[in-house]
């Protein structure tokens, strides 16, 4: 299955990209979109980081469908 990947903010310069496409096996879960390699540049980055699946927010353990969009959302601070 195909999940786009959506990087913002701070995470699209972590990514290098806005924007991936991500070849999973049916059945996975946030938490395998995480694993792959293609997302390694968000490994040390996990605690702070949220995630939505379909404009919605995401748990690791949210399944995931083919066509999906997982965004990657930073820390946002400001005033």
């Amino acid at each position: 299955m195909k999940v786009q990947v959506l990087f913002f903010a701070a995470a699209r310069q972590w990514a290098g990209s806005s924007k991936i496409e991500l070849g999973l096996p049916e059945g996975a879960l946030v938490q395998d979109a995480l694993r792959s390699a293609e997302l390694a540049c968000l490994a040390s980055r996990l605690s702070s980081i949220r995630l939505a699946v379909n404009e919605r927010f995401a748990a690791m353990d949210s399944p995931l469908q083919d066509g999906d969009e997982l965004a990657v959302l930073p820390p946002v601070s400001g005033g």
